[in-house]
């Protein structure tokens, strides 16, 4: 592969967010930058998993799932990247919705609905969740996710996702996961990229070379190399730049960072995007850090 140049302010962005990370998780006061975009709004960590719902996700959903029947795993950790919100999962749990041969879906559904009418927060604003259209409305948000979006249209790909895990390989699982409506790139990823912290895939051939295109990824991408955002990326280039890149961060924040993944990589042009836009008046991100939550 051709080397090219270093992007900087990818680097500083992954820099500067991993000092953050350790100064927190050091117990060290806030504020954790002198940056004053990074110390206003709200950017996900370097390393996804690092992330505080990932870390839930991970222990409460992932590992404690790995005993039940691989169709209730795959459809619970699916349900739990698109509700992304602890307490919501946890309620699930309590009601004993989940069990190691089943999953009520529908019981799911009518508990997020039932959160959103007394008006309890029952997902994060992380993944755009837009109601039900024809033929589905006027199903509520929460019913539409568990049983159409997970219950029907995941389920009905099912098969065909498993042929992605048994290939060992992060983009045939996620392309496959695509065939299913409502499951375009960006959340396919999100959720075979939970898939990587477990034996599934974990030593996926392709886990530090591939990673789908987001529009966020996308516009951090072709900005770094100073063409117009929204200029086309062949698969190929896409790779290519994505572990240059990777080991470009690797190689400025030491070998404890081999952990970093090439879907990582994507998020990180993402948020430098979203870093960037602020930086040059562009617009604003949508989130802003609380520091009552300890939301960072």
């Amino acid at each position: 592969m051709q080397r090219r140049k270093l992007a900087g302010p990818l680097i500083y962005w992954c820099c500067e967010r991993e000092s953050i990370r350790k100064k927190r998780v050091a117990g060290a006061p806030y504020p954790w930058t002198e940056d004053p975009i990074l110390r206003q709004y709200r950017f996900t960590n370097l390393r996804r998993r690092d992330d505080r719902v990932s870390q839930w996700i991970i222990k409460h959903v992932l590992e404690r799932g790995l005993d039940h029947e691989l169709d209730v795993f795959l459809k619970w950790s699916a349900l739990a990247r698109w509700v992304n919100w602890p307490p919501t999962l946890e309620k699930a749990q309590r009601m004993n919705c989940i069990s190691r041969t089943d999953i009520d879906l529908i019981a799911i559904g009518q508990l997020i609905d039932a959160l959103v009418a007394q008006d309890e927060k029952a997902w994060t604003g992380a993944y755009m969740i837009r109601p039900a259209k024809p033929p589905y409305s006027p199903m509520r948000k929460g019913m539409f996710i568990a049983t159409i979006v997970v219950g029907k249209e995941f389920v009905g790909v099912i098969d065909r996702v498993k042929l992605g895990l048994s290939a060992n390989s992060v983009q045939a699982t996620c392309e496959l996961l695509q065939e299913a409506n409502f499951w375009g790139p960006f959340m396919a990823g999100q959720v075979v990229a939970d898939w990587t912290y477990t034996p599934l895939l974990a030593s996926a051939a392709d886990l530090n070379t591939w990673a789908p295109q987001g529009p966020g990824s996308r516009r951090g991408f072709n900005r770094l190399l100073g063409r117009p955002l929204k200029q086309h990326i062949s698969p190929e280039e896409w790779s290519e730049q994505l572990q240059l890149w990777r080991a470009e961060i690797i190689q400025e924040l030491g070998a404890e960072y081999t952990t970093l993944t090439a879907m990582d990589v994507q998020n990180a042009l993402c948020e430098t995007d979203k870093y960037l836009r602020v930086r040059y008046g562009e617009g604003r991100p949508r989130a802003v850090y609380d520091t009552a939550e300890g939301l960072f």
